[in-house]
């Protein structure tokens, strides 16, 4: 068995640490972890939240997974054991929340491979299926934010001040932006009435303009809750109560290739190697730097940051041994 391990933080100078983690433990497990970033910038110590959580989160996993038996116990277990692990890692601070973070894992099981997913990181299987579960609360920020940013097109000529811009009135909500004088009183009531038509989400209107007045820095209070639609599973204080994991077993002699990724990759190469997803990026990049079309998402590029964080891991299990 052979892998590669590639992970750029989003700075293009390299010269600060992202948010993504990777796991490298043969003969038990290969995962990725990605840390929500903390819309108001915290940190812990000096490690900023997103980081601090995908760094503990990935300890603690690999304290979880080494004996063999926990490995097969099923994923709300699994899944459950992890998040109070993670919670009681965090006990000597005093935080009103916790940070959270993405997993996603190949867990060596002796003649089988366990592929689990629980966040927006993803694996590939024998380049061709892939595993990844994507949030509906993700949609809705992504398609409001590519509104935003086409409304301050007239207002900032900086590429770089139009990009910070929108990701303030999306992290910190439109009712912030509108009170900055950023967005008008009619703007953000378009933008509301736009999201939820585009979106189809008429039944829960009131929900969609919760969340977006609010904005992502109140995101968590969805995390691992079953209060609503928006809701979602995730690594945090408590345990996933949705089941929105995604998990597969297979048999290792089926399995030829792993990839595990952050989503910091927003397309998939036809080739399995990290030189041709670093190409796939590039070619995003260079297609949609501002992440508006093609492949929108929740931030843009800039002239100092990527879009996001990436990491992956490339697995050649050839010649690979049963583990137990």
């Amino acid at each position: 068995m052979n892998f590669d391990l590639f992970s750029r933080s989003k700075y293009r100078a390299n010269d600060k640490s992202g948010d993504d983690v990777a796991l490298v433990l043969p003969g038990v497990c290969f995962g990725v972890l990605d840390g929500a970033t903390d819309a108001e910038g915290r940190d812990l110590n000096g490690v900023p939240y997103g980081r601090a959580a995908s760094m503990v989160a990935s300890q603690t996993l690999a304290e979880i997974l080494l004996p063999y038996r926990n490995r097969e116990k099923d994923a709300e277990t699994l899944l459950a054991d992890l998040c109070t692990s993670y919670a009681r890692a965090f006990g000597n601070y005093d935080l009103d929340q916790l940070p959270a973070t993405t997993v996603a894992m190949a867990i060596d099981c002796g003649a089988n491979w366990r592929f689990l997913s629980l966040g927006d990181s993803g694996i590939r299987i024998n380049g061709a299926r892939v595993l990844k579960h994507e949030k509906l609360i993700d949609s809705i920020s992504t398609e409001v934010r590519v509104s935003i940013f086409k409304i301050l097109a007239e207002k900032f000529d900086d590429p770089d001040e139009h990009e910070l811009m929108t990701r303030q009135a999306i992290f910190l909500g439109l009712a912030e932006a509108r009170s900055r004088g950023l967005l008008s009183e009619g703007a953000v009531e378009m933008l509301i009435e736009e999201t939820i038509e585009n979106l189809k989400l008429s039944g829960i209107s009131e929900i969609v303009r919760d969340f977006l007045l609010l904005g992502i820095r109140h995101q968590n209070r969805f995390s691992n809750s079953d209060e609503n639609i928006l809701c979602y599973d995730i690594v945090s204080s408590r345990k996933p109560v949705l089941g929105q994991w995604v998990e597969e077993i297979v048999p290792k002699q089926d399995v030829k290739t792993i990839e595990i990724f952050s989503d910091g990759y927003a397309t998939y190469p036809e080739e399995v190697s990290i030189v041709a997803w670093e190409k796939e990026f590039s070619r995003c990049d260079e297609v949609d730097f501002h992440r508006i079309d093609e492949f929108a998402a929740v931030k843009g590029g800039t002239s100092s940051e990527f879009f996001d964080d990436r990491t992956l891991i490339v697995v050649d299990t050839t010649n690979q041994e049963n583990s137990k």
